[in-house]
């Protein structure tokens, strides 16, 4: 039997053979590429955006939340965790809370020789909830922090409100509550403790109860989980 060579049809079918092993090639090199950590505020997710102007103690400066992370962080004790509180100014526990917050700013420091772990920075975003009496500012932001006179902090002036000055938290201007929307924030003090990959290792609202870690009689606090979480001199948390 004679046997007819299809010469064009033969090219046609060699190009989209190359075509299609160009296409799942490129499928694969997606999939090995690609981030596959969704982002949420559940403990394993990638942390959302933060935006806002930022306060350190000179002036209201714009700032890349995502710059605090490192993706590739392959767990060692060099890179910077955050720890971040979503609060009130007008907030009476917020209030109460910000001496334990200021301390812990201090404590989980890398200028405190007592701690052997990696560096927390505090970031706290500062919102206005719509509840009456809760009329917040910049300058009501800038005067909790500092702890100075002039403005009023949930019922009294802000030079009153317990602990010292926070010089070691950046707040965050979120009186527009859009951070506080982004992440499904449904009531202040809300924590999140952020591991250097901008990964949430820990949170207050549904997270891992870490237990009463330091013996204060207060279980599953930040306190407790940063104790459990960040990465130590020692090889591990």
């Amino acid at each position: 039997m004679k046997h007819t060579y299809d010469e064009e049809a033969s090219t046609r079918s060699d190009a989209l053979l190359k075509i299609t092993s160009l296409f799942f090639i490129g499928i694969l090199i997606l999939a090995f590429t690609t981030n596959s950590v969704p982002t949420g505020t559940k403990e394993g997710e990638r942390a959302p955006a933060l935006n806002g102007a930022a306060y350190s103690g000179n002036g209201w400066s714009s700032f890349d939340f995502s710059a605090q992370f490192d993706t590739a962080w392959d767990g060692n004790v060099s890179e910077d965790w955050v720890m971040i509180e979503f609060m009130d100014t007008d907030c009476p526990y917020c209030v109460r809370s910000a001496e334990l917050y200021g301390e812990a700013s201090e404590i989980f420091n890398q200028n405190n020789p007592e701690w052997n772990g990696a560096h927390v920075d505090f970031f706290a975003s500062a919102t206005q909830l719509d509840i009456k009496g809760h009329d917040s500012s910049r300058d009501e932001i800038v005067a909790f922090r500092d702890k100075v006179t002039g403005e009023e902090c949930g019922g009294s002036d802000c030079a009153n409100r317990d602990g010292s000055a926070h010089n070691e938290v950046t707040y965050v201007d979120d009186l527009d509550q859009d951070n506080m929307d982004k992440w499904d924030i449904r009531g202040t003090p809300t924590y999140f403790l952020i591991s250097p990959d901008g990964i949430i290792a820990w949170s207050s609202n549904g997270g891992t109860d870490v237990g009463d870690v330091n013996g204060d009689g207060d279980s599953n606090t930040f306190i407790d989980a940063i104790i459990t979480q960040v990465t130590r001199d020692n090889g591990g948390a």
